[in-house]
């Protein structure tokens, strides 16, 4: 992932963190534009509706043409 991508992302609190394992397979419903992607730390900031969020990287994809013809 490089700034400026479109990606998928799930929000810290809608995340159930019980079983770290299964974090890859969460569900992502948001879109939105990657500012920054920390690879060291582990984090991504992601802009979406105006305000940026910051979330960990295993939460982040990139997005492709199903999540662009979803919306």
């Amino acid at each position: 992932m490089k700034n400026g991508d479109m990606v998928r992302f799930a929000k810290w609190e809608e995340v159930s963190i019980r079983d770290s394992r299964a974090w890859h397979s969460e569900p992502k419903p948001y879109i939105g534009v990657l500012v920054e992607h920390d690879k060291i730390m582990g984090v991504a900031h992601v802009l979406h509706e105006g305000t940026i969020h910051k979330v960990r990287s295993v939460f982040v994809q990139k997005a492709g043409k199903k999540d662009f013809e979803k919306r």
